[in-house]
């Protein structure tokens, strides 16, 4: 699957990159003791580290994108929860995976249905009078100058209000696509090493799954 970004973007984000990787034969399980050991450590280190987190490089970036909108980069929010005691939210199993690296790296992921993607994707800046259905099954009337993605079918996500509900994981789900987006640039290395815990963490319940290489796609590239 390719994603092709529009020219129109450079304007607004000359530094845009995006990922995805795709993830195939995989059982989205309810479960799994030993990742839920690995969720407690990461939990861990998020309350040891609390001020590197809120503090990064990263999240000041993200923060760059959603302060336009009069809104905070939803992931700090939840680094402030779990540093303040709460826990993951119990979920199936692969979101928890992508999740629990979302939350480490603080880069802004979406997972979805692969087998309900129809095409390639194209991303694109938004005039304000888009909409879709967000994952929760909310119709969302789109904002000028977010960023959206979108299959042959309609828009798979937008970095303001995340993911649709038409091609959410559910429990039936077996084919994936992971998708993320760096609004303001970020380092290849740090890009792929994040897909990269993705899989990790999806081998501590699931070692027969495949995967495909990480395309990382850039205005500049």
């Amino acid at each position: 699957m390719e994603v092709n970004i529009s020219n129109d973007l450079s304007k607004y984000f000359p530094d845009l990159k995006i990922a995805t990787m795709e993830v195939r034969n995989l059982e989205n399980k309810k479960l799994d003791e030993s990742l839920e050991k690995e969720k407690r450590a990461i939990e861990s280190d998020i309350r040891n580290n609390t001020k590197d987190y809120l503090e990064s490089e990263t999240i000041k970036k993200y923060n760059q994108f959603f302060k336009k909108f009069g809104k905070k980069y939803p992931i700090e929010y939840q680094i402030k929860s779990i540093a303040s005691g709460k826990s993951f939210p119990s979920q199936y199993t692969v979101v928890e995976a992508m999740f629990m690296a979302e939350l480490k790296n603080m880069y802004l992921t979406a997972g979805h249905d692969l087998d309900l993607i129809k095409g390639n994707l194209n991303t694109n800046i938004t005039k304000g009078s888009e909409e879709y259905m967000n994952i929760s099954g909310n119709e969302m009337k789109l904002k000028p100058e977010d960023i959206t993605t979108e299959d042959e079918f309609g828009i798979i996500s937008s970095v303001l209000f995340g993911p649709d509900r038409r091609t959410m994981i559910t429990e039936k789900t077996r084919n994936y696509l992971f998708f993320a987006y760096y609004p303001h640039g970020e380092d290849k290395t740090k890009i792929k090493n994040h897909f990269e815990d993705i899989g990790t963490y999806i081998k501590i319940f699931d070692k027969k799954f495949e995967r495909s290489d990480i395309r990382v796609y850039g205005l500049k590239d």
